[in-house]
């Protein structure tokens, strides 16, 4: 009796799996690779256009000031902020400043309405505005008790810098009548700080985001002599910013330069006819 063959069922061989896996592998990794790239080129892109948003921040704040500003204090002077965290110089690591070597800018701005007296009203005084970097980690410890001047944690970025702006009113015995004035106006001690710009680059070497190469100096004056009739006739502006992202250091306008403007006050020594918003 003839028996009909058992049908042969279709199967892989051993060798054939491992291929077939080697090859899924394979296709696996690139779609991997690729898509890692894409959230990485999409994470830097983003950052860059943050970066550059702080620039241009910074650049039309100051500008905007300096254009305002009755008087700039000139190199040389050293400058002591109120004793607080968000004002300790990141080289020296206190509150005392020197207009030459660290990178501070200093201003005294005109009443912003010029028709009320400073000792009645606040916005009849002369006011004291002054930019300078705080080193991005002491920054977020001083502002604990003002969460909305704390740009957030960032272990990555914290030996970056952040910009602040410090504020206060001069004193209503301040009533200048010759500029520039005879001695060099005194820091007010009860102003505040405000965050202006975050992950500004470094003037001085610090690991992981500037070397010799790239650093910098972010203010300079023109002239520098104390004794000239107008003691600072214009100020240059440099600021470059940093940032580690998905494992990449950014750091704009490039590796070692800085985005600079220079400007010439036209109102030093003088007071606004009209108020100023």
């Amino acid at each position: 009796m003839n028996r009909a063959a058992a049908p042969q069922t279709g199967g892989f061989t051993l060798v054939e799996l491992l291929v077939g896996m080697a090859l899924m592998g394979i296709v696996l990794g690139a779609l991997l690779s690729f898509f890692t790239q894409g959230t990485r080129i999409s994470s830097q892109s983003s950052s860059r256009a943050d970066l550059q948003q702080e620039v241009l921040n910074v650049q039309q704040l100051i500008v905007g000031k300096l254009r305002e500003a009755w008087y700039i204090y000139p190199a040389g002077q050293t400058l002591t902020l109120s004793s607080a965290v968000t004002t300790r110089n990141p080289v020296t690591s206190n509150q005392s400043w020197n207009t030459s070597t660290h990178p501070i800018l200093a201003m005294i701005l005109p009443p912003s309405n010029t028709a009320l007296a400073c000792a009645t009203n606040a916005n009849g005084c002369y006011r004291f505005v002054a930019y300078y970097p705080v080193v991005r980690s002491v920054w977020i410890s001083g502002v604990t008790a003002t969460p909305w001047l704390d740009p957030g944690s960032n272990a990555n970025n914290a030996a970056t810098w952040v910009l602040a702006e410090y504020r206060a009113n001069m004193p209503a015995s301040f009533v200048p009548t010759v500029f520039p004035p005879a001695a060099v106006p005194a820091v007010p001690q009860n102003g505040t700080a405000n965050l202006l710009a975050d992950f500004v680059a470094p003037t001085i070497v610090t690991p992981g985001f500037t070397t010799i190469a790239s650093a910098y100096s972010m203010f300079s004056f023109l002239p520098t002599n104390s004794s000239a009739t107008v003691p600072v006739s214009g100020v240059t502006l440099r600021v470059a910013t940093t940032r580690q992202t998905v494992g990449t250091t950014l750091r704009l306008p490039n590796a070692t330069d800085e985005y600079t403007i220079s400007v010439y006050p036209t109102n030093l020594g003088k007071i606004a006819a009209t108020p100023i918003n």
